[in-house]
């Protein structure tokens, strides 16, 4: 009876010692999980499409407008493919640059740094990011003279979603979080030395 109780005993503490490091670990590693990529590509808007995928999405039938659609997007890709290759520096700059701010951020739990850098980032990727925007204007241009009104639609609605794609998920309200709890922070230390003040002089 005393093995058994000495069993059941070890058994509970062994299984409560597990838990205990698992929630640790998972506590640990969440905000590493949560902690978002830094893309400059993604941020100058670089975007390559599979031309089999439009064909499909816009449901094209004719073979003549197959084959210009695919020439085009074939052609847009390879431009992008050269912009990256030339950029490659600018985008391991701005790479490093956020990166680094970031740290600073994290260390000085001011996160006003990275919206003043990602402003500055944003400086450095504006003349890719607009011999991108033409690239994207030439391949409209292309599809809007082969396609229908409704498949033209159809493009400008999956492009707009690859678009979106692009985007961290929650940086903006993520960002308003951290400046809502600053704010809420800064309040209550003027309430709290206002009180004191009052407490002063009484």
């Amino acid at each position: 009876m005393k093995s058994f109780i000495s069993i059941l005993i070890f058994i509970l503490f062994f299984s409560t010692t597990l838990f205990s490091q698992q929630r640790g670990n998972h506590g640990n590693s969440s905000p590493q999980t949560a902690q978002q990529k830094i893309n400059p590509k993604n941020m100058a808007g670089i975007i390559s499409y599979d031309f089999d995928e439009v064909i499909k999405k816009l449901k094209i039938k004719k073979t003549p407008t197959k084959n210009i659609v695919s020439k085009a997007i074939t052609t847009h890709n390879n431009k992008i493919n050269e912009l990256k290759t030339f950029n490659y520096e600018t985008f391991n700059n701005v790479k490093s640059f956020l990166t680094k701010k970031r740290n600073e951020a994290k260390l000085s739990r001011d996160f006003t740094i990275m919206r003043e850098a990602r402003m500055k980032a944003n400086e450095m990727l504006a003349p890719i990011r607009n011999k991108v925007i033409s690239q994207k204007n030439i391949l409209n241009a292309t599809l809007k003279k082969e396609l229908s009104e409704k498949q033209f639609k159809k493009w400008l609605k999956y492009q707009q979603g690859k678009l979106k794609e692009l985007k961290p998920k929650n940086t903006q309200q993520s960002m308003q979080s951290v400046q809502n709890r600053q704010q809420i922070q800064r309040n209550g230390q003027r309430n709290g030395q206002r009180q004191s003040m009052n407490g002063r002089r009484y």
